[in-house]
């Protein structure tokens, strides 16, 4: 759920803490491309029991830390005697940012990186799989990311526990597609927050694609 928060805080608290869930063609989409990804295949061994003359690679590794208050299912693990890299396989293109990823993917695959760490491995990158340019992009995993992942990390636990649910974006390209919005109600929430101002017009969510046919 650290990808949910940094992408959107709302949507992390209505998922985690509120149990809240719609699918969607992308939800619905996503589960199949993972239904191969989430079969565990071959083991991940203990650090100190690597060393062999083959690289090992195991699917679906489960890892945690009680210190890092940490837990994730790692798509891929591909480990050489001590160092290990995993591997995050994601549906979607390549998105046309400096990093060639989301912050939410790049937080995401640090927080595997330190649960990696944490049971004996080196970790210094990280690989993002994106299925739909088919192309790998490396992740350093370097001070700067761990700071910012724990940090993340910190704030999710803490809102987790507030009881308070964090307040919708506003004006965000991210709300059409995702699938809680008839939940959520980004709009009409800060149209009502602000006291049904008539300059602040609720936006009109239109379908990306309309199936209905003229009677």
């Amino acid at each position: 759920m650290l990808n949910e928060f940094v992408y959107c805080p709302r949507l992390f608290y209505l998922e985690w803490v509120q149990a809240e869930w719609a699918e969607s063609a992308d939800t619905e989409a996503g589960r199949l491309h993972h239904r191969r990804v989430d079969e565990e295949q071959g083991r991940l061994p203990e650090a100190e029991a690597t060393g062999g003359d083959d690289p090992v690679v195991a699917r679906s590794v489960m890892l945690s830390s009680e210190s890092l208050g940490l837990i994730a299912r790692i798509d891929l693990v591909e480990a050489d005697g001590s160092c290990a890299i995993p591997v995050d396989d994601k549906r979607g293109e390549v998105p046309d940012t400096p990093e060639s990823s989301w912050e939410a993917d790049r937080v995401q695959l640090c927080a595997q990186a330190l649960l990696l760490r944490e049971h004996g491995y080196r970790c210094d990158r990280g690989i993002l799989y994106y299925a739909g340019s088919r192309r790998r992009v490396e992740v350093p995993i370097d001070d700067s990311l761990v700071r910012r992942t724990l940090a993340l990390a910190a704030e999710a636990r803490a809102t987790a526990v507030s009881g308070v649910v964090p307040p919708p974006l506003v004006d965000s390209p991210k709300c059409p597609r995702c699938s809680l919005v008839g939940i959520c109600l980004p709009d009409e929430t800060v149209y009502l927050k602000a006291g049904g101002s008539h300059q602040e017009e609720p936006r009109r969510m239109v379908p990306a694609r309309d199936l209905a046919l003229p009677v």
